[in-house]
């Protein structure tokens, strides 16, 4: 029996070596479905042949492959595969002067075969907006969340089920990367262009990448070397002052190497303030960003080695600061933070081709970091070194039926912080800490056949501070009719907390901080339950999602503000801690331009602070979300608008304050309006668009900004836009391999 091995990637998808089946029709314009069409895998001795219907089939294709698309009498192409959906290619006649084929489909969508609830999302999806790094990638998207941190940072953060990103896996090819100390700012080191596609699970993730997945995962996958254009460049200006480039070179080195090199750069230099606080709206910025990368690819071996290294530099704060403003001496109230990170990274692998089901690969990445700066008096500074592997072997048990994983990891984490308040009241302290922690792990997976699956894992991790953590993982789907797929999973997690990083409330008030207990990891269980069904309507596609998770935390750093106005507790939690999240999405196709979609989202998290459960703060309980896309042909012309409304908010007890600076217990619920306009040409295409088009911001943001260094000072308390509409326009010129 032939071993699917595209459920087999769908149930592990950062395993890069797994081969997949990739099915679709060809048809034209002017003939309908197309027989004979040719669909050959480039450099290699195989391929396939459209019957009656139009359609084809091929099995044991990569998804690094390339489909050549030829017929007589029309214009061939290359195409990347696609295996979460059928492939809709449209062939052109020779004599058209559009010399391109038109693939339609979803720009994302659920992986049909995976066997948790898995979103993927397309380069297509992503550049519906200006996607300018990985933070900002999820606007057009119901799945994740994007908020402001607080009103002088300008950091953005992601929740995902109404839980902060932190509690989320987000690797990069498999390979954890924003975590740590970077957790947080690490969102804004990816530029939108080096991304080619994004995996969002939701739920605990594969026992295969690790104990930290307690909510979700994401996966980012960047350009390819051996698919991508030889050249992609971008650049991107916006009203602020905003400018971004981006070089994107792929070539080949040999028949067996390739090579791709990522580079951005971007800066802010204007001082934006439009709400008569005093303080910089948008904290002035400064990137340089390179990635380069070798893959080889034999015909058993394949492997691939680069490195990532980048500098950024962000000062913010009042007025007239600005960098390399000492921040113990200046009269201002200043935000600083300067970053530099190197890392090496890779993946090796071998297939056996006698033994299609039996292969291995490992992943390993060595990184280090440092962070320097602050926020008013108080000071930071912070390394870590990292070092990260992971080895994973597949095969089978007798039959395709019963198919394993297991392997070995090893995570290894150096953390050396000071956080110094310059203040009689303040925290002055030191966090350095060693994380040795090797792992085993193994999953079984039973696959009777394509509609129903089973994953069932587990891990032991060897903490050398915190003892032996024991993580077992449970997935099943069931498509119980050709239209409806029932998805289940239950799993736990665990993560060490990184207190100061994290939360940036601790930076920017005059908070008296009190840390009240020894860290401790945090620990949580996970269950949850989808529903995804598709049916006609008016002869088109309805697509329907439903997804209720319940997340359940047994240990957790909790960040109290609600003991008094002038104090925030960090201590470990004491009481209950729980999440609960539903979610119904719909999309649907009003023609063949012009597409839908739009997502309800419900969150009822509560934690208990200052002594009673409560729900968690600036968390709203209910949010909408629409986008509407309409593109003409051959995409000539694509519009994209999307709507945000977020429900009221509860905001921390503030009632001990003078008069003149206590909060209202809720926040006023809100509209966040986002839209873009591109214009495609043969070389690639330019774009306009607005963010915040309503112009809608948070009043008074900060409280007491006349006085950053009083008692009453306060920027953390944030829950709207700060800085209002933003205008921004670019191009994407490409040339083709």
């Amino acid at each position: 029996m032939k071993l699917k091995l595209s459920i087999l990637l769908l149930c592990c998808p950062y395993f890069l070596w797994a081969q997949q089946t990739v099915k679709g029709k060809v048809t034209s314009e002017s003939e309908g479905e197309l027989i004979g069409v040719t669909i050959q895998v480039m450099s290699k001795a195989f391929g396939a042949i459209t019957d009656k219907t139009g359609s084809f089939t091929l099995d044991d294709v990569y998804p690094d492959d390339r489909l050549i698309v030829s017929y007589l009498g029309y214009v061939p192409d290359t195409l990347t595969p696609v295996f979460d959906r059928e492939m809709n290619i449209i062939l052109q006649e020779s004599e058209e002067a559009m010399n391109e084929v038109v693939i339609r489909g979803q720009s994302s969508g659920v992986v049909d075969d995976a066997p948790f609830l898995n979103i993927l999302i397309t380069e297509t999806e992503l550049q519906k907006a200006a996607c300018c790094n990985l933070s900002e990638s999820f606007e057009t998207n119901a799945s994740v969340d994007v908020s402001f941190a607080d009103a002088v940072t300008g950091t953005k953060m992601i929740q995902m089920m109404g839980l902060d990103g932190r509690y989320t896996l987000i690797s990069r090819e498999g390979i954890p990367n924003i975590r740590g100390l970077n957790s947080r700012q690490g969102l804004s080191y990816v530029p939108g262009t080096w991304i080619q596609s994004i995996d969002v699970g939701k739920g605990a993730g594969s026992v295969l990448n690790g104990y930290e997945s307690m909510v979700g995962q994401i996966n980012v996958e960047l350009m390819k070397p051996e698919t991508m254009d030889k050249w992609y460049l971008n650049a991107y200006l916006n009203s602020f002052g905003r400018l971004e480039l981006n070089a994107n070179y792929g070539f080949k080195l040999n028949d067996k190497w390739t090579s791709v090199v990522l580079f951005h750069a971007d800066q802010i230099n204007s001082e934006i303030e439009g709400n008569g606080d005093g303080f910089m709206d948008v904290p002035k910025s400064r990137q340089i960003n390179l990635l380069n990368r070798y893959k080889y690819e034999g015909d058993q071996l394949m492997a691939q080695i680069g490195f990532n290294i980048f500098t950024a530099n962000t000062a913010g704060g009042q007025l007239g600061f600005d960098f390399g403003d000492d921040l113990a001496t200046s009269p201002m109230y200043g935000y600083q933070l300067d970053t530099r990170k190197a890392e090496l990274f890779g993946k090796i692998g071998m297939i056996y081709p006698a033994k299609p089901t039996q292969s291995w690969g490992l992943q390993y990445s060595f990184s280090y970091q440092d962070f320097e700066g602050g926020a008013g008096r108080r000071l930071y500074s912070g390394t870590q070194k990292t070092a990260y592997g992971n080895f994973i072997y597949q095969n089978i048990i007798g039959s395709s039926f019963h198919q394993y994983k297991t392997g070995v990891s090893f995570l290894y984490d150096d953390f050396d912080e000071s956080f110094n308040s310059n203040s009689e009241n303040g925290l002055d302290s030191a966090f350095v800490r060693t994380e040795k922690v090797p792992g085993v792990f193994g999953e079984y997976n039973y696959i009777p056949n394509e509609n129903l699956t089973l994953v069932a894992g587990a891990r032991a991790d060897f903490h050398n501070l915190f003892g032996t953590y024991l993580t077992p993982r449970l997935h099943a789907r069931w498509a119980f009719t050709p239209n409806f797929t029932l998805r289940g999973s239950v799993g736990k997690g665990y993560r060490t907390p990184n207190a100061l990083m994290e939360n940036s409330m601790i930076w920017v008030s005059s908070r008296q901080i009190q840390f009240l207990a020894e860290l401790q990891p945090e620990i949580s269980w996970n269950t949850g339950v989808s529903l995804a069904t598709n049916f006609e309507v008016n002869e088109k596609p309805l697509s329907i999602v439903a997804d209720y998770f319940y997340t359940d935390f047994v240990s957790q750093l909790i960040y109290d503000q609600d003991v008094s106005s002038d104090l925030l507790i960090v201590k470990n939690l004491e009481g209950r801690s729980f999440a609960k999240s539903f979610q119904i999405e719909a999309s649907y196709p009003f023609s063949e331009y012009f597409t839908a979609k739009a997502a309800y989202k419900n969150y009822q998290n509560q934690m208990t602070t200052n002594g009673k459960l409560q729900q968690v703060p600036y968390q709203s309980r209910d949010r909408f979300f629409m986008n509407m896309e309409y593109a003409t042909a051959y995409d000539k012309w694509k519009a994209d608008l999307t709507v945000n409304w977020n429900g009221p908010m509860r905001l921390p007890d503030t009632s001990d304050s003078p008069t003149e600076f206590q909060l209202d217990p809720e926040s006023p619920d809100f509209f966040l309006v986002n839209a873009q306009v591109s214009r495609g040409f043969r070389w690639g295409s330019i774009y306009l668009g607005g963010e915040n088009i309503l112009n809608f911001k948070q009043a008074n943001p900060i409280v007491d900004p006349e006085n950053p260094f009083g008692p009453n000072f306060d920027a953390s308390m944030t829950w709207g836009s700060i800085a209002g509409r933003v205008i921004y326009a670019g191009f994407r010129y490409k040339i083709k391999n």
